[in-house]
């Protein structure tokens, strides 16, 4: 049962022209627009679709307001996709759509759903190791992000469910535990990534909530770029840039007129079959280092 990757994720909005304003400068390419508002896509063939909170087409939120309404996993084959219907059809209805996506819920009430992966549309790049030879070609790049793909969705879970909501992905749709921390949460990937993690469930006192998702770019320089990019828009940081202890990934988050945040990430711990999960009875703390926040705003560029 090999699930691959976040496919496609779908966005409840209340304005919804702020919304793909804010898609459209985080950098994305805008497919498809219309009364019922906007499609973006990675060049790795996932897709964001930005939608008004009142359509109807879109699954039951989990909070009020805008926010994150589905994720769609995509899988490697039709086999996969039948054996994921057969699993969760055990406890829980499982639609299939038009296009033959399964749409469901998971135990925290998220909608979630499962379809065959799409083509990329352009090459990607940019893990460790990749890239362009720097002989003969001078460093300069475009200023501001283009995101290559969605790496990671992150909820919050009531402190109550928390065991159960991972238990449902590691033990029924195979995801694997990488780093567990105590009092904070499960970083999990599924099966089909080397990713330090697709998911994760940070532990909360009183509800179910969605955090953020985090979109790959190439490098630190296109993360402060983006960034600068993004605030010079009007945009609000969330955080100064860092690096991630559980992860090591470097990153930006800003807050999203969608719901939640985004983040630019880039140079992620990447873990095969050999990995052992980490079990941390202490919190190791949310980064390595940050910009100081005093530093921030401009970034002295």
């Amino acid at each position: 049962m090999t699930i691959s990757r976040i496919e496609s994720v779908a966005y409840g909005v209340e304005d919804v022209p702020a919304g793909i304003r804010y898609f459209e400068d985080w950098g994305l390419e805008c497919v498809e627009r219309s009364e019922h508002g906007a499609d973006f896509a990675t060049p790795a063939g996932q897709s964001i679709l930005v939608r008004s909170s009142t359509d109807a087409a879109l699954p039951p939120a989990v909070q009020n307001g805008s926010t994150l309404r589905e994720v769609i996993w995509g899988v490697a084959n039709g086999g996969t996709l039948e054996k994921i219907g057969a699993e969760l059809s055990r406890d829980r209805e499982v639609k299939p759509g038009a296009d033959g996506t399964l749409h469901t819920q998971d135990v925290s009430g998220f909608a979630i759903g499962f379809c065959g992966m799409a083509p990329a549309r352009k090459p990607v790049s940019g893990k460790k190791g990749a890239g362009p030879s720097r002989m003969n070609h001078p460093f300069d790049p475009e200023r501001r992000a283009r995101p290559m793909r969605i790496g990671h969705v992150v909820y919050g879970v009531r402190k109550k469910d928390f065991e159960k909501a991972s238990a449902f992905y590691i033990d029924r749709l195979k995801f694997r535990l990488s780093d567990r921390a105590t009092g904070l949460g499960d970083f999990m990937r599924c099966a089909g990534t080397n990713d330090h993690h697709s998911l994760f469930f940070h532990i909360r006192a009183d509800r179910a909530v969605f955090d953020h998702l985090a979109f790959e770019v190439r490098d630190i320089d296109e993360i402060i770029l983006g960034g600068k990019f993004m605030k010079e828009q009007g945009w609000k940081a969330n955080t100064p840039v860092g690096r991630h202890i559980l992860g090591s990934n470097l990153f930006w988050y800003f807050n999203n007129p969608c719901g939640g945040r985004t983040e630019y990430f880039a140079d992620m711990d990447l873990m095969d079959d050999d990995w052992k999960p980490r079990v941390w009875e202490q919190h190791p703390g949310f980064a390595m280092w940050m910009l100081e926040k005093a530093d921030a705003p401009e970034l002295q560029l």
